[in-house]
């Protein structure tokens, strides 16, 4: 061949091979494009499977169907973190993912990590071990949003893979040049281990370990390959120790710019208190006619708020984003909104501002609690000079919780609970309760089912029931409201919001048509709820009549009995009146608002002058308030 020839052969091989390289280039694009389309598009669809799925968990009453959704749960939230891990990693191949800087919280951080992996921690009985720097500085510059799915993947896969003993999260730092330092995180767990041989898959994409090594729950592989490729990105090296049924440790160190200097504290130590309150959590109160908006960006942070509350019977509705929070409160009216500081595009102290100057807002005067993770020095000045009435503290201890409630909420809603309800009614009060059933049961009451919910407490039951009389026509006014406006998002909050209320107190007919149309409204149903309205008014407009007729009689037989007369009231001497004053005090000291009220009504039954009588009035009033200082001071100025 001549010399020619094979030149023209060679250049057309390589030409060839050019074009190969090409297209094989201009296959990957595609494919990466086509993944990141799919993955993209499938998320709208699994979102609101998961959500209509939620409704099915919240409303079901039958334990088979709640099985079925719990199943579709766990597949969905599987399927939606691999339908986003996909869109992750082609991202990272196409060079499409960018760091991007912003300052967070240290502490908030390690709560949302925290709350991240508590429910799957508290189902597998596993101890979770926190060895977190007390003096490292609490605000940083990185970027946080990327630095939280790295540690979120790693403490997730450190459960997913432990059956017993704990999870510990490390952080510790080192001081650099500057206001740089270097922060040191690794996550260790007490799991299965991974084979040495395996190691080097750990990081490869679509790599599943063997299944005798890592059993039958892994994924794609994808997980820590992106993670990977993050610490990568952010300057770091993930390094991996493990061994075979021992455990493993994943760790890795970043540099992060300082932003303030002040420690962050003893994080370890709050947390072990929120853990604490949880454990010997017993609620302080019911307030089934309460209304709270918690906002958080948080999905995880939310879910524990709401299940906190959940013994208190208050209506919580939740927000994902201030502005969330502004078109919920465009709709409805709260008695206290807890708002959460550091949110991504409108933060707490910017979502307050927006609440007080929204024109036309019904809780523009609501108090507004701030919930965070900051608690250094200073924080309660920063939030109380902000706007804020209050701040709460993360992780959320739910005593502290629920006594900042009590505080905020208006006094008529709140039902203070005693210290010990039984799980059902005592043989004493069967009596009154079948009394209380042939009276209320032919007008739509299941009236167990409501004293299940108040706690098998019959006065408390009484008093919601004149407070559910008195919102009937309120909810009513308002549906119609709505349905004039053609409105289904602001119907489907108030007929979910009566849906509650008529639950709580037993109206189980009532709750069952406002959930039918609820459904509707949220699907935008409008004809159908136009049609089926009508029949949930008369419903209500019934219940509110019979109702009525029930509570004025009631009303009226207490008047005939309730105050005792002159001649009736018990003879005390000065001494033994000074004596129960002493112990009243010392009641109030102990804020033990049971205790308080029986000793009031002990004490208004003695033969005392008028103004001792005015005295106890005072002071019962200031108790009603919460006002126990106040009424301390009352007692002590007779003392």
């Amino acid at each position: 061949m001549s010399q020619e020839k094979k030149q023209e052969s060679a250049d057309r091989k390589g030409q060839t091979s050019e074009e190969m390289i090409a297209a094989m280039k201009q296959a990957e694009h595609t494919r990466d494009l086509f993944l990141a389309n799919m993955s993209h598009e499938l998320r709208t669809p699994i979102n609101t499977i998961l959500g209509l799925n939620e409704l099915i968990l919240r409303e079901s009453q039958e334990e088979a169907i709640k099985e079925y959704a719990l199943d579709i749960r766990q597949a969905g939230s599987v399927l939606l973190t691999l339908v986003s891990d996909i869109l992750d990693f082609t991202k990272i191949e196409a060079g499409q993912m960018k760091l991007s800087d912003g300052i967070y919280d240290v502490s908030s951080l390690l709560n949302d990590l925290v709350n991240g992996i508590s429910i799957p921690l508290r189902k597998k009985k596993l101890d979770l071990e926190l060895d977190i720097a007390k003096d490292v500085p609490y605000k940083l510059s990185g970027d946080e949003i990327h630095l939280r799915q790295i540690l979120n993947n790693l403490l997730s896969n450190a459960v997913k893979y432990t059956d017993r003993g704990k999870v510990t999260l490390h952080l510790g730092w080192n001081r650099l040049e500057g206001d740089e330092i270097e922060v040191d995180f690794a996550v260790k767990d007490t799991g299965i281990g991974i084979r040495e041989k395996d190691i080097a898959k750990l990081f490869s994409a679509f790599q599943r370990m063997d299944t005798v090594t890592r059993g039958k729950k892994d994924s794609t592989g994808l997980g820590l390959a992106i993670t990977n490729r993050l610490v990568e990105m952010m300057g770091g090296r993930l390094e991996v120790q493990s061994t075979f049924g021992k455990g493993s440790s994943f760790s890795f160190r970043i540099v992060q710019k300082v932003v303030e200097d002040a420690p962050l504290g003893d994080f370890e130590e709050k947390y072990n208190e929120s853990l604490h309150s949880v454990k010997n959590y017993k609620q302080k109160f019911i307030a089934p006619m309460g209304r709270v908006l918690i906002v958080d960006d948080n999905a995880m942070n939310l879910a524990v708020a709401q299940g906190l509350l959940k013994e208190t019977r208050l209506q919580v509705d939740v927000a994902g984003s201030g502005e969330e929070c502004l078109e919920l409160l465009k709709r409805k009216t709260y008695h206290v909104i807890c708002l959460d500081h550091m949110m991504p595009v409108m933060d707490g102290v910017e979502t307050l501002h927006a609440i007080r100057s929204l024109e036309g807002n019904p809780s523009v005067d609501t108090p507004v609690i701030a919930l965070t993770a900051n608690a250094v020095a200073g924080a309660r000045e920063f939030y109380l000079e902000a706007g804020f009435q209050d701040y709460l503290t993360k992780p959320i201890d739910a005593e502290k919780f629920e006594t900042m409630l009590i505080q905020y909420l208006p006094s008529n809603v709140v039902y203070l609970t005693k210290e010990e309800n039984g799980d059902g009614a005592d043989a004493e009060n069967e009596n009154e309760i079948s009394l209380l059933e042939s009276k209320l049961s032919g007008i739509g009451f299941n009236i167990r089912n409501g004293l299940k919910y108040m706690g098998n407490d019959m006065a408390l039951y009484g008093r919601v029931l004149q407070d559910f009389h008195l919102i009937l026509k309120e909810k009513e006014d308002a549906l119609r409201g709505f349905l004039k406006k053609r409105d289904m998002p602001g119907y489907a909050i108030i007929v979910h919001s009566l849906k509650g209320n008529a639950r709580n107190v037993g109206a189980d007919d009532l709750a069952d048509e406002a959930f039918e149309l609820e459904k509707m409204s949220k699907a935008g149903q409008l004809e159908d709820v136009e049609v089926r309205s009508p029949i949930l008014f008369n419903l209500m407009k019934s219940m509110r009549k019979d109702l009525k007729t029930y509570l004025d009689s009631e009303s009226k037989a207490a008047k005939n009995s309730a105050e005792p007369k002159e001649e009736e009231k018990v003879r005390i001497t000065d001494d033994e009146w000074k004596k129960a004053l002493r112990e009243l005090a010392g009641r109030l000291d102990d804020f033990d608002g049971d205790s308080v009220n029986e000793k009031l009504k002990e004490l208004k039954r003695y033969d005392r002058p008028e103004s001792d009588r005015k005295m106890l009035r005072l002071c019962e009033k200031a108790v009603k308030d919460y006002a126990y200082d106040v009424a301390l001071e009352v007692v002590n100025a007779v003392l």
